[in-house]
């Protein structure tokens, strides 16, 4: 497994040197954490709040049910829930986790 912006909860046997790709649904994010990532569409939708944003050159949609007040431009501290993170090999696309 490459290094990464984005953590994970254990390496999983096997994939060390591997090229991965890093899978979490938009609803497995929280406000708060080490990521910083740089807003470009807030959308409230109601009952929860869609943030389209972007961590280095990797693009994410998050869905909170707080209410989001930062604008785009801002940057906005998130954080995965580790235990949702898939990651999947990239040649073969087989989940490693």
């Amino acid at each position: 497994m490459t290094a990464s912006l984005f953590p994970v909860a254990g390496i999983p046997a096997g994939s060390e040197g591997r090229r991965v790709i890093y899978g979490i649904r938009p609803e497995h994010f929280s406000l708060g954490g080490s990521l910083q990532a740089k807003i470009s569409v807030v959308e409230p939708t109601g009952s929860e709040t869609q943030v389209f944003a972007q961590i280095g050159e990797q693009k994410l949609l998050g869905v909170f049910r707080e209410r989001v007040t930062a604008a785009p431009g801002q940057m906005l501290a998130v954080a995965p829930n580790l235990e949702a993170v898939h990651l999947f090999d990239t040649q073969t696309g087989l989940r490693l986790n």
